[in-house]
């Protein structure tokens, strides 16, 4: 199934600044709640697998949904194992943030998501990019914790990792 992007950035701007009411908001740590919401309006449905579950249900998530490293792990999982369902990414890395325009420029689009690895080795934070800037030609990006909407993806992290989303649901 295509991922709809448009719809996926739409929720985001949508929702930036002040949480949808029809999901649980996690108050101080809602970033990848909220990333799995966009991607949700993107197409993405349930997912029960056994090894790594991705899903909302009545206001109780599964931990890919909600915690950061664990929707990484999800759409890693999904995508090397080349599952017939689920959310699959052609994933990049970048340690240095001032290589952006020659290593990820072309290779990521508005719906996709930013993860951020902190100094300590973790993946802590989730954003989508909900557009570029029209000088710079980088990405901005919308999240929660805080909520922004439009801000420079240029986070003070270790490493930053685009998942650029290839399909979903199939």
């Amino acid at each position: 199934m295509i991922y709809n992007r448009n719809a996926a950035v739409q929720y985001a701007l949508q929702y930036a600044l002040n949480p949808n009411p029809d999901y649980v908001y996690f108050e101080n740590d809602d970033c990848t709640n909220f990333i799995s919401q966009c991607l949700r309006a993107g197409g993405a449905q349930n997912d029960y697998n056994n090894t790594h579950p991705w899903w909302y249900n009545n206001g109780q998530t599964s931990i890919s949904w909600a915690v950061a490293h664990s929707l990484y792990w999800y759409i890693r999982t999904t995508t090397v194992e080349n599952r017939s369902f689920g959310i699959k990414a052609d994933t990049y890395y970048l340690a240095n943030q001032d290589l952006y325009s020659r290593d990820i420029a072309g290779k990521v689009q508005i719906g996709d998501l930013i993860q951020y690895k902190n100094f300590q080795d973790r993946i802590q934070h989730s954003t989508i990019i909900t557009g570029f800037d029209p000088i710079t030609g980088e990405p901005v990006v919308s999240q929660h914790t805080f909520n922004g909407r439009n801000v420079t993806w240029r986070k003070n992290f270790k490493e930053a990792i685009f998942h650029h989303i290839t399909s979903i649901n199939r």
